[in-house]
């Protein structure tokens, strides 16, 4: 349904008004390591990271929705299950990184130069692209206060 419609405001022909939907609060925890300002960040350490999804588009006339919040739910978590509780390295590493101990030793390896937080969304970001074929903005954050934003 058209914005202009619904209030009846005069607005020029085929000017439509576009929405975006969102889903929030989606979390994984992850480890990594980052050539950062600090040498701390070189060693392996971990985040609780959090994304929020926003996508945009027009209201489908015969089910009244831009998307169902179930799919982009259901996609969301399945593209987030291949991070959680994973070591997260760039692709060009695998041949060096060595994990030892009494663990799982789960990878995740990303094709980007670095394991950065914003590689890390771009790698999401892409996914869902070519999942839903929108526009959309995804806001990853690194722990509670650092986030990256990327939008199409």
């Amino acid at each position: 349904m058209l914005f202009k419609d619904f209030y009846g405001i005069n607005t020029s022909e085929g000017d439509e008004m576009r929405m975006k939907v969102g889903v929030e609060g989606f979390t994984f925890d992850s480890a990594h390591y980052t050539k950062g300002s600090s040498e701390a960040c070189l060693n392996l350490h971990g985040h609780t990271f959090r994304l929020d999804v926003e996508i945009e588009g027009e209201i489908d006339p015969h089910t009244g929705m831009i998307i169902d919040f179930t799919l982009v739910k259901n996609a969301v978590k399945e593209i987030l299950a291949d991070y959680d509780h994973k070591v997260i390295i760039p692709s060009k590493d695998t041949g060096d990184v060595v994990l030892s101990g009494p663990f799982h030793k789960c990878i995740k390896a990303i094709d980007y130069p670095e394991a950065t937080t914003e590689y890390i969304a771009l790698d999401i970001a892409k996914r869902l692209h070519e999942k839903f074929k929108m526009k959309m903005r995804i806001k990853l954050y690194e722990g509670k206060r650092n986030y990256v934003i990327i939008e199409d």
